[in-house]
């Protein structure tokens, strides 16, 4: 099975357990792996597909204890960088109805990941490059080499996943700069999975008529954009095929997105990715709602994702 490297953060999540109460009003929290990267890469290993992770943690008790548990999830860890001057970045999280989240932030380690630190001669040697990063684009340097890695990595053919994974309370508004640093990806991508908000601000629109509009003409590319439980739109070539999701008792949508993608990619990874056909494609979204569903039944991310076995249940 062909290789899939998924380059970002890996964070501490301290989630909430009193169900539906606000980040102010929360007294109690649970640690978690987490990390939209790292979501993306355990999903692809619990399926059961080859999958490698690249980014940087503190050399502290959070970032081994986070290297562990993409290993226990079967990911290789090979390309995970400790940092003894900075500490492993913590996010605190807030379960609201229906699952929805709240975030709040620690900016650690994951923000210093630098060219210099990278083996790049392993990197060439994937087959699938995904950029999923909440953080990656926010400051320097990881910035840069997250630019830097996507350039080198498409001028050597590598097949590119991409999703802008926006968090409001992230990038505070500023929208525009968000969007200038997206455009370079989605430009490169082959494969891009977008939320409807995101869609709507790329689109700059508050019509999502309008803003599908804005995403049909794009050639040679596949976009899926998650609707939660109303399922995907799958667009390609400017047709849109609408794909339900599976019904499930929501209690926590952690997650739920990069398990998509990491369904997703899990495919490709057994498919030749230049002759897929639109029944393929359909196919592989419909496994990949299902995937992501079932994320949504569990608390936590990497510890909600199912087997292969447990993602065909319906």
């Amino acid at each position: 099975m062909k290789k899939i490297l998924c380059i970002g953060e890996l964070l501490i999540d301290f989630f909430t357990t009193e169900i539906q109460q606000s980040l102010i009003e929360a007294t109690t929290f649970e640690k978690q792996a987490g990390g939209a990267p790292a979501n993306v890469a355990a999903a692809i290993a619990k399926l059961g597909g080859n999958a490698y992770f690249c980014g940087k943690v503190g050399d502290d008790a959070f970032g081994h204890f986070l290297q562990q548990t993409l290993q226990q999830a079967g990911v290789c860890t090979e390309q995970l960088i400790f940092d003894s001057s900075a500490p492993t970045t913590l996010a605190f999280v807030s379960r609201e109805i229906g699952g929805e989240r709240d975030f709040i932030f620690n900016r650690g380690a994951d923000e210093l990941l630098r060219i210099e630190d990278l083996h790049l001669q392993k990197l060439m040697a994937m087959d699938i490059i995904h950029f999923g990063s909440a953080t990656a684009l926010l400051s320097e340097p990881f910035s840069k080499t997250y630019e830097q890695l996507m350039q080198t990595l498409l001028m050597q053919n590598h097949f590119i996943s991409f999703d802008p994974n926006y968090r409001a309370n992230l990038w505070k508004g500023d929208t525009e700069r968000f969007i200038e640093k997206c455009i370079p990806f989605i430009d490169a991508a082959h494969f891009i999975k977008m939320s409807s908000e995101e869609l709507l601000l790329f689109a700059g629109t508050d019509s999502f008529e309008e803003a599908l509009k804005w995403a049909t003409p794009f050639k040679n590319k596949a976009i899926a954009i998650t609707q939660g439980a109303a399922g995907t739109l799958f667009i390609q070539n400017g047709r849109i095929t609408t794909i339900p999701s599976i019904a499930v008792n929501a209690i926590d949508a952690t997650g739920a997105g990069d398990a998509f993608v990491g369904a997703v990619l899990y495919e490709l990874a057994k498919r030749d990715t230049a002759t897929l056909s639109q029944e393929e494609w359909v196919a592989i979204i419909e496994f990949a709602n299902r995937v992501g569903a079932k994320v949504c039944e569990k608390v936590g991310a990497i510890k909600a994702l199912p087997t292969l076995e447990e993602a065909k249940i319906m």
